[in-house]
């Protein structure tokens, strides 16, 4: 059991050298990342596949470009700031400090989120784009009830509840083929639509489909039953496919919508395996514990893993619309992004988002962006580019929760290298 859940963490700690954004995230591009994912009207050419195929099929399209490395990792909670660890790690904890520290975990519970993209060696040429890519991605929820336990004991927390404990994590690879077809041009102005098909490799996968469970505190002791399973796999394949649209409009205004994941599925066929843990307590009590010949079975715990049959999952579904303008040496661009489906790092709730690039020096572009709503939380963001001729380098660093750095409650990074003709 521990080999493989070892094999497991490994799978999705090394997607971070191969992974992609198959969920419309914009983790591993550098630009997109610092202009607050505003990007679905300014993806274009071998980036097209990850924001919106259609913008390849408009006349601005590059001849030939070639991403030679873009990479991309995150992780955030929804709870605790980096000045909030600074303050309590180490430190005696006072009544006070303790409520305080409660009082900023939600009632649903503490959920942490990590996610990594990377790429490389993708390419576009004329309308179409070739990208292979990865993507780990893990989110994890605890209930609030331990905590509360942990700081003033069972007087005053009498029951703790594990019902909103839940967890899922996954490792796919990439491969993908991107179109874009002109439809139709006018003085001004073109439409365009355009299709990606994925071939989806599946690396791991491994959800918590249930948890329930209780401790008590009764007049006689302590009582209490749970039971967690887990499903897994570590290997399976699948397609998805991305849909969308673009119209270009006074020379210098797009206007993109796309849908991605309008189908996935991907067929968890490998190792595929399902973990049940139970856990039982007896009445506890003083003298329960001084019974010797039944002391050592006052808590009984099973855990048991079982062969399944194969199973399928799928990618979450999005709804992405982007206006964009550009002249001189501005870019702006908003988005609005919905969720059809939830996943690891996807939720159904609306999420907005803005961005600038100025290019006080055209070899030398600035960017800012902020982005809100949807699972991700408030998110701030700016980076910059180096373009020498048709080599360009793009950084970008973003804040959760807050522009400072020690207000945030998490941090992504994006970093990518490529050529353009």
């Amino acid at each position: 059991m521990l080999k493989k859940y070892i094999s497991i963490a490994m799978a999705i700690a090394m997607i971070a050298l191969t992974a992609s954004p198959l969920y419309a995230w914009s983790t591993a591009n550098p630009r997109a990342l610092a202009m607050g994912g505003a990007y679905t009207a300014l993806g274009a050419d071998n980036e097209a596949a990850s924001f919106n195929p259609a913008n390849l099929g408009l006349s601005i399209h590059r001849i030939f470009t070639l991403n030679l490395v873009n990479v991309g990792i995150g992780i955030k909670n929804n709870s605790f700031s980096l000045n909030d660890y600074n303050t309590y790690t180490g430190q005696f904890l006072t009544d006070d400090d303790k409520d305080a520290i409660l009082a900023k975990i939600p009632a649903e519970g503490l959920k942490f989120n990590v996610i990594t993209e990377a790429g490389g060696l993708n390419f576009s040429v004329w309308r179409l784009a070739f990208n292979f890519r990865g993507l780990g991605a893990t989110k994890f929820n605890i209930d609030k009830d331990p905590f509360e336990l942990l700081f003033y004991g069972n007087a005053v927390k009498s029951e703790i509840s594990l019902d909103n404990t839940s967890g899922e994590a996954l490792a796919v690879g990439d491969g993908s083929v991107s179109y874009g077809h002109p439809l139709m041009k006018w003085k001004g102005g073109e439409l365009s639509v355009g299709t990606t098909i994925h071939y989806l490799y599946g690396i791991a996968y491994e959800k918590i489909t249930q948890s329930e469970g209780n401790v008590a505190t009764t007049d006689d002791g302590f009582e209490g039953s749970a039971i967690m399973k887990v499903k897994s796999a570590l290997g399976g394949s699948g397609t998805a496919f991305d849909v969308g649209g673009t119209v270009l409009f006074e020379n210098d205004w797009v206007f993109s919508a796309c849908w991605h994941n309008l189908y996935s599925k991907i067929n968890w066929t490998k190792d595929t395996e399902e973990l049940v843990y139970t856990f039982n307590m007896d009445p506890i009590n003083f003298d329960a514990i001084n019974d010797s010949e039944n002391s050592d079975s006052l808590i009984e715990s099973n855990d048991t893993t079982y062969s399944i049959e194969s199973f399928s999952s799928k990618l979450p579904a999005v709804v992405k619309l982007g206006l964009s303008r550009s002249y001189h040496k501005l870019t702006w661009a908003v988005d609005w992004e919905q969720g059809v489906s939830s996943g690891a790092w996807q939720a159904v709730t609306p999420r907005l988002s803005a961005g600038l690039e100025y290019r006080p020096i055209g070899v030398f572009p600035l960017r800012l962006g902020t982005s809100f709503g949807g699972d991700r939380g408030t998110i701030y963001s700016t980076g910059f580019g180096i373009y020498m001729g048709p080599m360009h380098i793009d950084m970008a660093i973003a804040n959760n929760g807050s522009i400072k750095p020690n207000g945030t409650k998490g941090v992504l990074f994006a970093f990518a290298m490529g050529l353009r003709f």
